[in-house]
């Protein structure tokens, strides 16, 4: 699949841009849900085309909602939040399970001060990896886009100079 995507963005570098047009394709999967905004200003989210057709920019033109790779001010594509949501629920199980697990040892051992600190730790590491489960499972849930490029832009600064009005203009 990657080797079809490769060829898709060599196929481009020469019809849209060179380097731009393969730093937009770049890593992009058929099917894939995008976020587009155009350089016009328009904004849409579309998915791209389930398989590459026989043009290199068939995977755009054939999408939900058609667009020109030419016309792409910024590209986002969505992901989840899977691999966050494990850490997070890795990190506050751990240290609670180990804390848990660490004060029953403590009260049911007559006294004489927890002895069993392997199976505290071992009980608190499972009581971890049940955490990441959950935190993968409610980041599965949750939507992240990342932005897979951005049209470099112009930046311009330029007196503001008028009857009754000094100021600076930046346009980016």
């Amino acid at each position: 699949m990657r080797v079809g995507m490769a060829m898709i963005a060599a196929g481009l570098a020469g019809l849209a841009g060179g380097a731009e047009a393969q730093a937009i394709t770049f890593g992009l999967k058929p099917g894939q849900t995008v976020r587009v905004r155009t350089v016009d200003g328009a904004r849409f989210v579309t998915r791209l085309a389930p398989v590459p057709g026989p043009s290199p920019t068939a995977l755009f033109e054939r999408a939900e909602t058609p667009f020109f790779l030419d016309r792409v001010d910024s590209l986002w594509v969505r992901g989840r939040a899977v691999r966050t949501g494990a850490i997070v629920g890795a990190a506050i199980a751990t240290p609670a399970g180990f804390a848990f697990f660490a004060h029953f040892c403590s009260v049911f051992s007559d006294g004489s001060g927890c002895q069993e600190w392997g199976k505290v730790t071992v009980f608190a590491l499972v009581t971890g990896l049940g955490g990441a489960a959950i935190g993968a499972t409610v980041g599965a849930l949750i939507p992240h886009w990342r932005l897979r490029y951005a049209r470099d832009r112009e930046a311009g600064v330029s007196p503001l100079l008028g009857p009754g009005r000094v100021g600076l203009s930046v346009r980016f």
